[in-house]
């Protein structure tokens, strides 16, 4: 019996045999090679491409906000935090009763324009098929913590830290927090009433390739409407930046709701070769005024 499975494989051709040699070799290898250009051309897409650090991260992606907790006024933390619920309960004797409904130790707490914020972020993260390893950070646990894709919404102490952390960060923020400007540059904006402004920053944490957006306002609305922004701009700021740094600096009412709100700027200018592959967005932005020079 072995005799003949040995005849058998001796009296194949040599031709047969190198077609089948070949054949193993050549069809592994124009799966892999056609894997790798979906791949490829999946990351060019402008949504893909502006989130890049986030759609391939290998850890959590953090979402920083301001974590609220109660304190007295020797900010001591209290022990057995008290929060109210108020919503109207019409009484026989008064149509305008507030009822009050109790909620005890559910720190921490956000503020409602960082969970707006948060919940654009979380619409942005679906749009490029990232269902799970991301989640709002805990303000201590997670504070030193270098290799995470970050969004960090509003000016919180993490915002802080890492504007001192990462390059470029291209905006500046005066002694009080009332105004946000370009470096080097005269366009200013404030918060004066019933102005509001904010920034988008794509950056990274120093001598790392790990993306960081800052989402932040000079004031509540600001940061509601920063995530908005970003959402509903991603793919132009894709198209113009790639998975490069930017900063968008834009500006709101108060009045007029987070429905609202006025781009000012858009820095660096975007490279030629953005603006060959995108003549279209390029120029849209460019008759608007928005690119400024480095």
């Amino acid at each position: 019996m072995l005799n003949r499975i040995i005849d058998f494989f001796l009296n194949i051709p040599k031709d047969t045999w190198r077609d089948v040699v070949l054949s193993s070799m050549l069809i592994p290898l124009s799966f892999y090679s056609a894997t790798k250009l979906r791949i490829w051309l999946e990351s060019l897409r402008p949504k893909n491409s502006i989130f890049h650090g986030y759609k391939s991260a290998k850890n959590d992606i953090l979402i920083f906000l301001s974590q609220l907790s109660a304190a007295d006024d020797q900010q001591n933390m209290k022990t057995n935090q008290k929060y109210i619920t108020s919503f109207p309960k019409s009484l026989p004797n008064n149509r305008n009763h507030l009822e009050t409904q109790n909620y005890i130790n559910i720190d921490p707490i956000w503020s409602q324009s960082d969970g707006l914020c948060a919940t654009q972020v979380f619409n942005i993260l679906g749009q490029i098929n990232k269902y799970q390893d991301f989640r709002v950070a805990d303000t201590i646990n997670d504070w030193n913590k270098r290799s995470n894709p970050i969004f960090t919404i509003g000016f919180n102490p993490k915002t802080i830290d890492l504007i001192n952390s990462c390059a470029p960060i291209n905006f500046q923020l005066n002694e009080n927090g009332t105004t946000i400007s370009l470096k080097e540059h005269m366009l200013i904006l404030d918060a004066i009433y019933p102005n509001d402004a904010g920034i988008i920053q794509k950056t990274f944490i120093s001598n790392t390739n790990i993306p960081v957006f800052i989402l932040a306002g000079l004031g509540t609305t600001g940061t509601e409407v920063a995530g908005k922004v970003l959402n509903q701009n991603c793919v132009a700021l894709g198209k113009l930046y790639g998975n490069k740094s930017f900063c968008l600096l834009f500006r709101t009412e108060i009045t007029k709701g987070s429905s609202y709100y006025d781009l000012k700027c858009a820095y660096p200018k975007p490279q030629i070769i953005r603006a060959l592959f995108y003549p279209v967005t390029y120029i849209k932005w460019y008759k608007k005024k928005l690119f400024l020079k480095s």
